[in-house]
């Protein structure tokens, strides 16, 4: 005598169908030749957080727009506006490509963003100088040793707001130009109140002082190290000394 086992169903092809399936049903143990077998759907995938941590209470959106605030500038820095895709910005930061338009709405805006914030800075400075009761030399002597001291606080960052602002087009353009002319005008001013009291040359060329002056003090950004010999103080007295030599009358 023989055990009796459970009743073989015919598939049609002669092959046993596990309990509890239908004929034709693919399942990993049945698989009719030739057919395709269905694989499981994979999640999409996700973005990878960003590189860096947020500061307490800051939103993760503000967060994550600063790194990439920070990146872009970096990256316009090192490679150039015009060497730099938005792929290379995300990738830096962390996130898929077309993600980084939930931040912001493109290269040429934040190239922008970068540029115009920093010339704020600037523009900040030549403020507060201008409303300081100081006579014309040490208004110019204190916003030159600011300007190091902008400089200082990120070099990067001024190599992209000295040299890279000539790629905006249009309406960008033109709002950073005319902040860099108000930033000139903080000089030439400074320095026409110098000339007509007498504290500078009363020959002075104001157009190539103030171009000279200004080229020296932008140009620090190439040169400058935070680990050097000489504190930004240090650079910002010996600029001014250097700088001013040639504007003050010999009295002075």
């Amino acid at each position: 005598m023989t055990a009796c086992g459970p009743a073989r169903r015919s598939t049609g092809d002669d092959r046993p169908v596990a309990p509890g399936h239908a004929p034709g049903a693919a399942t990993l143990a049945t698989v009719r030749p030739g057919s395709r077998r269905v694989r499981p759907s994979r999640p999409p995938p996700t973005e990878p957080s960003p590189r860096r941590w947020a500061m307490p209470g800051e939103p993760v959106v503000g967060r994550t727009r600063q790194i990439i605030f920070d990146e872009a500038t970096r990256l316009f820095g090192a490679q150039g506006y015009a060497g730099t895709t938005m792929r290379d910005i995300a990738t830096a930061v962390g996130l898929l490509p077309g993600s980084l338009y939930t931040h912001i709405q493109g290269k040429e805006n934040l190239l922008l963003e970068i540029v115009e914030s920093g010339i704020d800075r600037f523009l900040a400075i030549a403020d507060g100088v201008a409303r300081s009761g100081a006579g014309p030399d040490q208004k110019l002597r204190a916003l030159i040793k600011d300007h190091v001291g902008v400089v200082a606080q990120n070099p990067e960052r001024t190599l992209v707001v000295f040299h890279q602002w000539r790629y905006l087009t249009g309406e960008a353009r033109e709002r950073v130009v005319e902040k860099r002319s108000r930033y000139e005008d903080a000089f030439r001013k400074i320095m026409n109140q110098g000339r007509r009291s007498g504290v500078f040359a009363p020959g002075l060329d104001l157009k190539v002082s103030v171009l000279a002056v200004l080229g020296a003090l932008n140009w620090t950004a190439e040169w400058y190290r935070p680990d050097g010999p000489d504190t930004v103080a240090e650079i910002g007295e010996r600029l001014a000394d250097t700088l001013m030599s040639g504007l003050l009358t010999r009295a002075s």
